[in-house]
């Protein structure tokens, strides 16, 4: 650093200068502070003289034990009855709010405390500053030199041209980091190396040196307290005036650098916060974020889209996508397709400069599954289409549909219309919701949420509804999207003044009809499983982008809740429904879950009370289509006792399906498999199976991490001819891999990630099988692994583990997590299409429950909902 660095934290760099006030939901009376103005305020009356009277206290008296409460939500309807006139706001406002009022606040440390109190003094000061003088806050432009691209490096310009607060010394612009951006760091200090930033004044008696801020948030790239060092460029002479301006090059190439390192996501709106300090103690002002699109790459793969059911004879579309190598919709165009069914062409499709074609008036003449395959003309680019089921006269169809899901409005990227466009026009869904996080919303950004949702909405084509993430630690509830029936009149009720579960579901009841309002709890910030409101939460999300949770479904199945499952992205780059592959943190090669709905028709309350009936399945992406029914009744439902239990149905696969479990009762009672060793053990396929569970041990706390596996797998006695996993995708080079040894045809590395899931490698090799052994060695391994079951089978191959021999399944020991490396013969499965059925002829009990996984050998998996047997007592919420 250049001279001395001044360090901040977040509420220091905020800092200056009885009882809970009951104003209801916020967000409605931000509204009616400005239905009842006085002339020329945007506020009404009563808000106003409580305002008044907070500026003149704040001046003289520091924010603190004493009186923070009543401060925090004061400030809190302030800040969105002004939010309400357009103005933006600082994004970390709403959550310093939300902090002050978590039931854990009183128990932080002091300089915890003594920081959100800071922070909340300079809140008030810079909202009471701009209230008196909008034009404070300058402006924030972007130039770059031509289109931005995903996964390249580029150098753009982000300039601030001041407004009428000037920037003096001690002030300057801080850049905050994106949470997306956590592996990019900007940097001042290498003007050769990648992501190198540098500032320029237009005044040029203006200094300027390099400095940090650590900030804590989510642009901090570590959502929490964890502080980061951030770039923040400080005036050290002279002043920058109304007009004036300051320019920040981004990855500036003229003294050597590569350049900026972009994202691989395309996006319509990538953030690269801009927040200025006007002075060493002055104001934070925050301009409206410059709007940085950045576009896919040209087109390496292709994927088609189509409805789940149709009837017989329907006419009906399909969406062809040319895609980039990491699935973002791709520039350029795309090239002629022949569109494929059973091996016959059914349409070509001429080349355009749109790289989504629709495909009008098809239909399917025989019933039963139908799927298909996409090739450019050329041959050299081959994809498919999800299966389509084609009924006689369907009574109810599958809709595919994302329940959780973010954009830009927190600590995502991407724009709240764009958000929706993707949703129906790229990832061709039936349904969506967009659910930003509460602790980062205001009101402004509510409205514009249920402006977008209702300017998407296509009735009987595509339904949008409107939610958000109520948003607080495990230990007082854990997350749990709200999602609304209607569109109109709709407000969130919210953590900052709703903190507890048991909060969220009395404000919810006593402000909407239990039948309109739909609660979701999810697992990676773990749900209280302990509690559960029957009438406001029919349905609980099991698998994620983050990973599959299986476990958490058991948890509320386990305290006798009936719950419905689906699945969620919980995307926070505006792809919802479809997730693009991963590269660096992106760790997970999947599409990010889904839910799925039984519904007679495509209609807002046929899909809502589908929802409330727990007339879903959840699968991890992959558009699996589940028939299931027991004793003759749908999933979901709670059925009479019955000496025998039967649970039946079919799955349509994207990919060979090689099993299928009866769960009961939280326990695999029953699987059919279809991956069994063959009676020739040469034509068999050897498998090493990586497993990790995701369920954290012990209650309300956040879910377990991913677990990687990283190292090198050694034979003896054989070589190997092949070496992949059916659970990464051939183009996914970047996160997960297995490649064989260019110097030794006995060996391969190997990295994957699972999170409650398992990843396969599978050897074909070229001798005795019988005699041969494998070897896993993980260097990195932070446990050792230990025996627990014997070689199962004459000549089953071994397993050695971290250099010494174990038998075929190896067992982390400590028993903290149950991790697990198993080796067995299998003969892949080749069938996408299985009819299942299971009997239970146990004596039955109250309250037993039964649902199925299916899990195909690419690692899609789908889950249906629960059904129960008997009399199932609901228990009451708690207080």
């Amino acid at each position: 650093m250049n001279g001395w660095t001044r360090r901040h934290t977040l509420s220091a760099l905020l800092a200056a200068g009885g009882s809970t006030i009951p104003l209801g939901w916020v967000y409605a009376e931000a509204r009616k502070a400005q239905a009842t103005p006085r002339p020329g305020d945007y506020m009404s009356s009563g808000l106003r003289d409580r305002v008044e009277a907070l500026k003149a206290e704040a001046a003289t008296t520091p924010t603190g034990d004493a009186n923070y409460r009543e401060r925090g939500l004061l400030l809190y309807d302030w800040m969105n009855a002004y939010a309400l006139t357009g103005v933006y706001l600082h994004p970390e406002m709403p959550s310093v709010i939300a902090a002050l009022y978590s039931p854990g606040f009183a128990g932080n440390g002091e300089r915890q405390r003594r920081n959100a109190f800071s922070g909340i003094d300079r809140f008030i000061r810079t909202l009471a500053a701009l209230e008196a003088n909008p034009r404070l806050t300058g402006t924030v432009s972007a130039r770059t030199e031509g289109p931005l691209t995903v996964d390249s490096y580029a150098q753009f310009e982000q300039t601030y041209t001041v407004g009428e607060a000037s920037l003096s010394v001690g002030g300057g612009v801080v850049l905050p980091n994106h949470f997306y951006f956590a592996s990019e760091e900007l940097q001042t200090w290498n003007p050769k190396a990648d992501n190198y930033v540098t500032v320029r004044a237009s005044n040029p008696a203006v200094k300027i040196a390099p400095d940090t801020y650590p900030i804590t948030g989510m642009f901090s790239s570590q959502l929490g307290v964890v502080e980061a060092q951030r770039v923040f460029f400080r005036i050290t002479e002279g002043t920058l005036r109304p007009g004036e301006s300051l320019t920040v090059t981004y990855g500036d190439r003229s003294q050597g650098s590569r350049g900026l390192k972009l994202i691989h996501i395309s996006n319509t709106a990538l953030r690269f916060p801009f927040w200025v300090q006007t002075s060493a103690d002055g104001l934070l002002l925050t301009p409206r974020e410059a709007t940085l699109p950045v576009r896919g790459g040209p087109t390496a793969g292709v994927r088609g889209f189509g409805p789940a059911v149709v009837a017989v004879g329907e006419p009906f579309r399909l969406s062809v996508r040319a895609e980039d190598i990491y699935r973002n919709r791709a520039t350029g165009g795309a090239p002629g397709w022949r569109l494929m069914l059973n091996g016959e062409v059914v349409r070509r499709l001429p080349p355009s400069s749109n790289a989504i074609t629709e495909v009008e008036g098809l239909t399917l003449t025989k019933p039963g599954p139908h799927r298909f395959e996409i090739v450019s003309e050329d041959g050299r680019i081959r994809g498919g289409a999800d299966p389509i089921l084609a009924e006689a006269k369907p009574v109810e169809r599958v809709y595919w549909g994302e329940t959780h899901g973010h954009c830009g409005f927190s600590e995502g990227m991407g724009l709240v219309d764009d958000y929706f466009n993707f949703a129906r026009d790229e990832a061709r869904l039936d349904f969506c919701a967009l659910s930003e996080h509460d602790i980062w919303l205001d009101a402004w950004e509510w409205e514009e949420m249920r402006r977008a949702a209702i300017k998407a909405n296509r009735p009987g084509e595509f339904i949008t509804y409107v939610g958000y993430e109520w948003t607080v630690v495990s230990a007082f509830g854990g997350h749990h999207n709200v999602i609304f029936r209607d569109l109109e009149k709709v407000t969130p009720v919210v953590a900052q003044r709703h903190p507890t579960l048991p909060d969220l579901y009395r404000g919810l009841r006593k402000a909407y009809a239990t039948k309109d309002v739909i609660v979701i709890p999810h697992a990676h910030m773990t749900a209280d499983a302990t509690q559960n409101d029957p009438d406001l939460e029919p349905l609980v999300e099991i698998v994620s982008e983050h990973g599959t949770f299986e476990w958490l479904g058991r948890r509320y199945l386990a305290s006798g809740f009936q719950l419905g499952f689906v699945g969620a992205s919980d995307n926070h780059i505006g792809h919802p429904g479809y997730k693009p592959r991963p590269l660096g943190r992106y760790y997970f090669d999947g599409y990010g879950g889904l839910a799925a709905v039984y519904a007679p028709t495509k209609d807002r309350h046929a899909l809502f009370d589908a929802m409330k009936a727990r007339r879903t399945y959840a699968t991890n992406g992959a558009r699996i289509i589940l028939k299931a029914a027991f004793n003759g009744r749908p999933m979901g439902q709670v059925v009479p006792k019955a000496p025998s239990r039967v649970l039946e149905g079919v799955a349509h696969g994207t990919a060979p399906i090689e099993s299928i479990t009866l769960v009961k009762n939280g326990q695999e009672v029953q699987t059919l498999a279809y991956d069994a060793v063959s009676a020739d053990a040469h034509d068999d396929i050897v498998e090493i199976r990586f497993a990790s569970t995701s369920e954290p041990n012990q209650r309300l706390v956040p879910s377990r991490p991913i677990r990687a596996w990283e190292g090198r797998i050694e034979v003896e006695g054989a070589t190997i001819d092949q070496a992949s996993s059916p659970q990464v995708e051939a183009l996914n080079v970047f996160t997960e891999w297995v490649l064989p040894d260019p110097l030794n045809r006995s060996a391969a590395r190997f990295r994957l990630v699972t999170r409650g899931d398992a990843k396969s490698i599978r050897l074909k090799l070229n001798g005795d099988i019988a005699k041969a052994k494998i070897k896993v060695l993980l260097p990195n391994a932070r446990t050792p692994f230990t025996a627990e079951t014997a070689v199962p089978g004459a000549g089953a191959p071994a397993v050695l583990v971290a250099k010494d021999r174990v038998p075929a399944q190896a067992r982390t020991s400590g028993g903290e997590f149950d991790d697990t490396i198993s080796v067995r013969r299998i003969r892949p499965a080749v069938e996408m299409d299985r009819a299942f059925r299971f009997e239970d002829a146990a004596p039955p009990a109250d309250g037993d429950n039964y649902y199925v996984r299916i899990t195909q050998a690419d690692g899609g998996q789908a889950w249906s909902s629960p059904a129960w047997v008997g009399a199932v007592k609901k228990p009451k919420p708690k207080a």
